[in-house]
């Protein structure tokens, strides 16, 4: 028999780069001040609504199965509701990003009615003073969870969204258990991306790699049973795509311009000027974007112990160097604290321990203790000492992992 499977439709629509998903932000505008917020201009120029409703047929004739309405904030537009329906209307899965603060019972009903898949609303701290230091807007967190309460017992499915920043340092854990008792999803994030003119100042509101290594844990501990050695993680061949952006997955912009997705902005056209299956199988733009590889980077990181396994981003590739296939700084610390994480998770099972929450002394032992692969490997790396010659291998006996020191 053969070890071959026959390929998925998921493999087909990546081989002919056939948009399965978009995410479309309706609008720039927002009536909050997110201090992490990547939105720098909130032009008002925005796709008129018979402009979207072309933009809906298009993307449907091409293709396209599953939407992402976001902003901005999508209900202040007068007509955002009508989109989403007519979304509905023509067949797709509609997913909504809002902070909620709009979703009153009727809008509630409305959105039920319409069977959206799931809204995801940004809550970033059990603690109102917290979310609000975030926001800059009081009464936010109470009007984010009355959103939640009510979309919740209507069974519309919830998630509650929180990035990990100085702002909720204390607080973010909390959600967790907010989000438990609305019966709604949670999903952490322990990394801030950089702002709209690719400027990567904005991450500064983050917190140090340490409190991010938390971040990862949390969001792994419901997984934990399955946590592995990095050594026995399955590697993804140097052959294969980073990820779906510009295959079969994109975005459009409020003003009707096409990009692979959210963090890659260079853009492909725009539905004003061509309708969308044309800039998204014609364009030169789009063609190029689709050569990128995992091997793009080795010229970057060749040797690197986490080629195979790194979170590659062409998107924040382009934003940090203006080549998509060049190595980020900003993804690869990433990809070194997502492997710490799961190094002292794996760390954590063997000990029959908790996972730490911040600020305790529980977190701070986890620290002090031997450093793991990933954190030894970036400290080589940002001190320019590591080598091609390094790498991840399992040692004959006992499964330990050798680590080739660096060397000037």
């Amino acid at each position: 028999m053969s070890d071959c499977h026959p390929p998925t439709y998921f493999d087909e629509a990546l081989e002919r780069a056939t948009p399965l998903s978009m995410q479309w932000d309706l609008t720039w505008r927002c009536d909050h001040k997110c201090v992490h917020c990547y939105l720098t201009d909130r032009r008002q120029d925005e796709l008129s609504y018979q402009e979207g409703l072309r933009a809906l047929d298009q993307m449907a004739e091409a293709g396209v199965m599953m939407l992402l309405i976001s902003g901005g904030d999508p209900f202040l537009r007068p007509d955002g509701l009508a989109l989403i329906q007519a979304a509905r209307a023509r067949g797709f899965d509609v997913k909504i990003n809002t902070h909620g603060n709009f979703i009153d019972e009727a809008l509630a009903d409305a959105l039920a009615a319409a069977r959206v898949s799931k809204v995801s609303i940004s809550v970033y701290s059990e603690h109102a003073h917290e979310h609000e230091a975030v926001t800059l807007i009081q009464g936010s967190h109470a009007k984010s969870l009355n959103a939640a309460r009510l979309l919740a017992a209507r069974g519309v499915r919830v998630n509650l969204k929180t990035p990990v920043m100085a702002h909720n340092a204390t607080g973010w854990r909390g959600v967790g258990a907010l989000a438990a008792q609305l019966g709604a999803e949670w999903e952490l994030d322990g990394h801030i991306v950089p702002d709209d003119q690719s400027d990567f100042g904005l991450c500064r509101v983050g917190v140090d790699p340490t409190e991010r290594v938390l971040a990862a844990l949390a969001a792994m501990a419901p997984h934990r049973a399955a946590a592995r050695p990095l050594h026995e993680l399955p590697g993804t061949p140097s052959d294969r795509r980073t990820c779906s952006a510009g295959t079969v997955s994109g975005y459009l912009s409020p003003d009707g311009r096409v990009s692979p997705c959210l963090n890659w902005r260079e853009w492909m056209g725009s539905v004003r000027e061509a309708p969308f299956a044309e800039i998204w199988h014609n364009s030169p733009t789009a063609r190029r974007q689709r050569e990128v590889r995992r091997a793009s980077y080795l010229k970057d990181c060749e040797g690197c112990a986490f080629h195979h396994h790194c979170n590659y981003c062409p998107g924040l590739s382009h934003a940090e160097t203006g080549d998509a296939g060049r190595r980020s700084a900003y993804v690869c610390e990433r990809t070194h604290v997502t492997m710490s994480a799961i190094e002292h998770l794996v760390r954590l099972n063997e000990a029959g321990a908790e996972v730490p929450a911040p600020g305790t002394p529980e977190a701070l032992t986890l620290f002090e203790g031997t450093p793991t692969f990933a954190e030894r490997q970036w400290a080589a790396r940002s001190a320019g000492l590591s080598h091609p010659r390094e790498a991840l291998r399992p040692a004959p006996a006992a499964g330990l992992v050798q680590i080739g020191e660096p060397r000037r």
